[in-house]
């Protein structure tokens, strides 16, 4: 059988016919293995990608199942995206402003974000660099696009571990120049006594009081002291300012809550 010529009227007025219209899947199974082993020029490359510009439209803004996500993630497999085309997933898959305001506000109201002036379409957020001596920083009207790694700890840090830390730098020279970086409270403990002399100290104690709670009467497992060690360390081994109590009633009237001399109150030293 001869094959057949269309000419390119033909062909112009068949795409127009079926321009809007969807195909089967036989269809589409037809037109993709007479393209088999076929070589486009650039140009037509480039008419194939605008044409599908309609389809990523209709997607636009819409949230797609997890069937459809499943779907384009298994088909995506083993395949190999240049940089270009990465990058492009990255932007669309990128936090949102609007998004960003709604969902974390303690966020938005400590950290001053807004899109790239450069690059509208691209909806590229952009922050300040936390280190004030460099040229992105708040104090010198700058900005610098961060990786969506950098925003989700920043988001992290503030919302759910609430310790305000993670900033924001653009650079590792930044990060080690600024004196906020890894700074921590110091969490040394104060010793009053060696571990050996505490054991006698609390065991003189316990023998004393035949392992008995002078509050209410039970067995006796600690030792209180009367005065608090952070106040008057030199007697924290005297058993005449100690006595035993169990574990219940030292909490509840050897360190009580509230104004006293409660724990937390010694542990910051504001009593």
């Amino acid at each position: 059988m001869k094959k057949r010529v269309f000419s390119k009227e033909h062909r112009r007025n068949l795409r127009d016919a079926h321009k809007g219209k969807k195909l089967s899947k036989e269809h589409k199974k037809k037109i993709s293995e007479s393209n088999k082993g076929k070589v486009f020029s650039k140009e037509h490359r480039e008419k194939l990608r605008e044409s599908r510009l309609g389809v990523a439209g209709y997607y636009k803004g819409k949230k797609l199942s997890k069937e459809h996500k499943k779907k384009i993630s298994e088909s995506n497999k083993g395949k190999v995206f240049s940089k270009e085309h990465k990058d492009k997933l990255r932007l669309a898959s990128s936090y949102k402003i609007s998004y960003i305001n709604r969902m974390y506000p303690t966020f938005s109201k400590i950290e001053e974000i807004r899109y790239n002036p450069k690059k509208p379409d691209d909806k590229e957020i952009q922050v300040h660099c936390k280190n004030h001596n460099c040229a992105n920083s708040k104090e010198q009207n700058g900005w610098f696009t961060p990786s969506k790694t950098q925003i989700y700890e920043r988001i992290r840090g503030i919302e759910k571990i609430e310790n305000d830390g993670c900033y924001f730098y653009c650079s590792e020279k930044c990060k080690n120049e600024c004196p906020l970086y890894n700074l921590r409270p110091s969490l040394e403990k104060e010793i009053y006594y060696t571990e050996s002399e505490h054991q006698t100290f609390r065991k003189v104690v316990l023998e004393r009081d035949k392992y008995i709670c002078q509050f209410c009467g039970q067995v006796a497992t600690d030792v209180h002291h009367e005065r608090p060690q952070k106040l008057e360390p030199f007697f924290a081994l005297d058993p005449d300012f100690a006595w035993s109590c169990c574990e219940k009633c030292h909490y509840e009237k050897g360190h009580p809550t509230g104004d006293q001399c409660s724990t937390r109150n010694l542990a910051s030293r504001v009593c």
